[in-house]
């Protein structure tokens, strides 16, 4: 049902019921005293309405209607009476959720703000990660005050499968008073092919071409802690059904007409080994006490064609959350030696007026290779690649000689955000060893020099946990000059 409908219907009076009468008589009473008091007829125009507002509530608040529970069916009634739910990802969003009076029930909650809407534009970490976090938090205050609220989202297409993905982390947490909006086909058939339409309940029924959209459908590991199986690793675990599935999607993305490529053996292994590595950190990482986290994955490969031409690109997008312990925070559990040497390079990029955060500094720190939060693998010289590998598969899979269509990666954890586009896109060794693949965000990508802040940035509220973003263009023209002529 409408929920503003609903409370519409809940809060309007019985006109045979003679309590709502002999109430009704007694509320407009308390109106009329408080107008005199208030000398409410000298005033202007506008502030007699803020004032005459100011009272309603006032008498609203002292008046409770009471509850007709015949006019409404069970579950109206505990939607009605239901209170605040926790949920890690709004309280981050919206702190005051959790303050008195910072969430209501919907009993509370002014009516006349039910026709709000919220236009969400450039909802991409990768096109405005800054706005998009803001965007998020607008959504997270709705549903903590709100009697209901329209989203409508602006952008024609989808322009980044993350922010979606972070909504369903939270959706069966937060009070159902999102209805309606805007939503342009494109982004229909995106939510619908990759299941978020599913999880959010959005009602999509009418999308059945997706002769244009390709998807890596939604997968989800289960909460942290929560499996009830007595050998849990001797089950096939998440990860790997997710490893499988997004090779089986890349196949399909590569085997397009126009690029007629597809995975080897070798190929297959590569990028089902770094995907695993990089989620199995997930789930170690952002649950340090259990080593047993939680973690989404999910993409889309979608054909736009080119402006002002009659040429097709091949849009590619993954998304990766994990809600739980940020870069930052994981890193409290490195090694000795590692936690120095990262709070070394904090302290002199300090010294240089560097104008990020410390965590913002510790989480650049952390996507260097053999940075590990995990102090038997940094004494074995293991662990901590899986980010700079996953770069090179960004860049391999979008190469491409148009500027405009260059990869992009967006890494968000708690409050620090990373921007890897060019010329900044992936980690480099010195010309000619095998060394660790550094990437500092300056020309002479040296930690002696501070990153540049255009590209290495402080959020604010941030998110409890990590996102990946990717954004990549198969450019059929490049890899047909560069797989196919061997150039």
């Amino acid at each position: 049902m409408n929920i503003r409908k609903m409370l519409t219907m809940y809060s309007s009076k019985e006109e045979h019921d003679p309590k709502k009468l002999a109430q009704e008589k007694v509320l407009r009473a308390d109106r009329k005293a408080l107008r005199k008091n208030w000398n409410v007829n000298s005033l202007s125009a506008n502030s007699k309405a803020r004032v005459n507002r100011a009272i309603q509530g006032i008498v609203r608040k002292k008046n409770k209607l009471k509850i007709y529970k015949k006019r409404l069916d069970i579950e109206e009634q505990i939607l009605i009476l239901r209170d605040m739910r926790p949920s890690v990802l709004m309280d981050r969003l919206y702190p005051e959720r959790t303050k008195k009076n910072g969430w209501k029930r919907l009993l509370d909650r002014d009516l006349e703000d039910k026709d709000q809407e919220i236009n969400l534009e450039n909802f991409s970490f990768l096109a405005d990660p800054q706005e998009t976090i803001t965007n998020l938090r607008k959504i997270a205050r709705a549903e903590a005050l709100a009697p209901g609220t329209k989203l409508n989202f602006m952008d024609s297409y989808c322009l980044d499968v993350c922010p979606f993905m972070l909504l369903v982390e939270c959706w069966d947490e937060i009070l159902p008073i999102f209805e309606g909006g805007r939503m342009d086909f494109p982004m229909q058939k995106v939510l619908a092919s990759v299941g978020i339409h599913e999880a959010m309940g959005i009602g999509l029924n009418g999308v059945n071409n997706f002769n244009d959209v390709w998807s890596f459908p939604l997968t989800r590991r289960r909460e942290e802690g929560s499996t009830k199986s007595k050998q849990p690793y001797l089950d096939a675990q998440t990860r790997e059904i997710a490893t499988d599935r997004f090779c089986s999607a890349l196949d399909a993305w590569l085997s397009r007409p126009e690029i007629g490529l597809e995975l080897n053996r070798v190929g297959n292994g590569w990028v089902k080994g770094l995907l695993g590595e990089v989620l199995e950190n997930a789930e170690r990482h952002s649950d340090g006490n259990r080593e047993d986290g939680s973690w989404s994955v999910s993409g889309f490969m979608a054909r736009r064609k080119r402006r002002n031409t009659n040429e097709w690109d091949y849009h590619a997008h993954i998304g990766i959350v994990s809600i739980g312990d940020t870069f930052s925070e994981s890193l409290e559990r490195a090694s000795t030696s590692q936690k120095e040497k990262i709070n070394n390079y904090v302290s002199e990029m300090k010294k240089k007026k560097a104008p990020q955060s410390d965590e913002t500094l510790r989480t650049l720190a952390a996507l260097q290779d053999g940075v590990t939060c995990y102090a038997s693998a940094d004494e074995d010289g293991r662990g901590g690649y899986g980010l700079m590998e996953m770069l090179d598969m960004v860049c391999i899979l979008g190469g491409t000689e148009s500027a405009n269509l260059r990869p992009k990666v967006t890494i968000i954890s708690g409050g620090s955000c990373i921007k890897l586009s060019y010329p900044y896109i992936r980690g480099m060794r010195t010309e000619g060893t095998k060394d660790p693949r550094e990437q500092w965000f300056n020309k002479a990508n040296t930690a002696a020099e501070p990153p540049d802040e255009q590209f290495v940035f402080d959020v604010d509220p941030g998110l409890p946990g990590t996102i990946i973003s990717i954004g990549f263009v198969l450019d059929p023209a490049y890899f047909n000059r560069v797989v196919f002529a061997g150039a």
